[in-house]
């Protein structure tokens, strides 16, 4: 009689430890539901900007001891497992909230984010070898380039003038892709993004390097990368945490407020493991790492690291990071010509002068030119949510 009291009592216990944690998971997916806005996405972009820059300026400082040191450009990932969590969490709420999706008003929108900073350096770059530098290699150079650059397309090619615009044009195709199978292939949506992370890790993996090679005559073009990948898991958490019952599936990974450390452990441990070549399964593997960070910070706001990725300067810099992402390689060759060379040689002061410059810059572009101008996109979408 006492084991069937004491049996009784625990099964009791699992039953109500049970309703507990999914009490707990819908208390999570309803505050997640009605959150407008994700505190911890504009400390992940400092991050991700803060290893960008680096890479582009602190080169292979102490990376025997270090080696994650040499792969600050996977920032650019984190910012695409960003985009596509960011981009579809909207679109899935605007289609709840008002039975649809408007492709206008999310094309208008991504414009007035996008195009006016990006085509600015466009016209100031055409200007300078127009009238300054008419007769350089670089003008040639540039004006070879320029078609690729004015439609997004340079990660079909190589460019040398404005490298960093193969990211861009990634997701300016991302954005112009996207929408429409959301739109009007809804139930074919997380299939078509499974199918396609699926071909990029093909390519990842490089067993489409020869069919490649044949018909465009490289596998080297940034489109042929791994870039997609954490766009698409970033669509993928998208869709599990919009809908509740995948969203209380998926809660016990990543609900727990330590589980930020863990990921971000487990990032970190794997980032420094010596590898002259982290294409194929480790950075599929650091991909997977960086998605469930962010979504480990997302599901709740109250984890370990959300004091640190809401602090001021990381809150700045994230909200700037776009800015930065275009100015700092031109604050870098600005460096290069202004300092002399013994300074500029030193790699921790190239990189701080160019983080803290760039900074400065970008808070100056956001206050003049994108803070009017997101102003005007905050208007047209609140008369949009109004009119529905």
């Amino acid at each position: 009689m006492i084991y069937g009291v004491l049996s009784g009592l625990s099964l009791c216990h699992i039953y109500l430890s049970r309703n507990d944690a999914m009490t707990a998971q819908a208390g999570l997916y309803d505050a997640f539901a009605q959150k407008r806005y994700f505190g911890s996405l504009d400390g992940f972009r400092a991050l991700s900007i803060i290893a960008v820059i680096w890479h582009h300026t602190g080169g292979d400082i102490v990376s025997k001891s270090l080696p994650m040191l040499k792969v600050g450009f996977l920032g650019v990932d984190m910012f695409f497992v960003i985009s596509g969590f960011l981009i579809v969490t909207l679109l899935l709420r605007e289609r709840q909230r008002t039975g649809d999706i408007s492709l206008k008003g999310f094309y208008i929108r991504r414009t007035l984010r996008i195009f006016p900073v990006y085509y600015a350096i466009m016209a100031a770059l055409a200007a300078l070898f127009l009238f300054v530098r008419s007769g350089s290699d670089m003008a040639q150079a540039f004006w070879r380039e320029l078609p690729f650059y004015l439609t997004y397309t340079s990660n079909w090619t190589h460019v040398a003038v404005f490298a960093v615009a193969w990211s861009l044009a990634c997701e300016e195709q991302f954005y112009l892709m996207y929408p429409p199978i959301e739109k009007f292939m809804r139930r074919w949506a997380v299939p078509v993004i499974i199918a396609f992370i699926g071909l990029n890790q093909l390519v990842n993996f490089g067993l489409l390097d020869s069919f490649f090679e044949s018909l465009l005559g490289t596998a080297e073009l940034e489109v042929l990368q791994a870039t997609f990948t954490p766009i698409c898991l970033g669509v993928l958490v998208a869709h599990l945490c919009f809908y509740r019952h995948s969203f209380e599936k998926l809660a016990p990974l990543v609900q727990h407020p330590a589980m930020p450390l863990v990921y971000g452990g487990l990032l970190l441990a794997l980032l420094n493991v010596p590898l002259d070549d982290i294409s194929g399964l480790p950075r599929l593997t650091a991909q997977v790492l960086m998605t469930l960070l962010l979504l480990s910070c997302v599901v709740r706001e109250d984890h370990y690291l959300d004091r640190p990725l809401r602090s001021f300067v990381f809150k700045r810099i994230g909200m700037v990071s776009y800015g930065m992402y275009l100015y700092h390689m031109f604050v870098r060759e600005a460096m290069s010509r202004a300092l002399p060379e013994h300074l500029f040689q030193n790699a921790l002061l190239r990189f701080v002068g160019c983080l803290l410059v760039t900074w400065v810059i970008s808070e100056v572009s956001f206050k003049v030119l994108e803070s009017p101008i997101l102003a005007y996109k905050d208007r047209l979408k609140a008369r949009s949510e109004k009119s529905a």
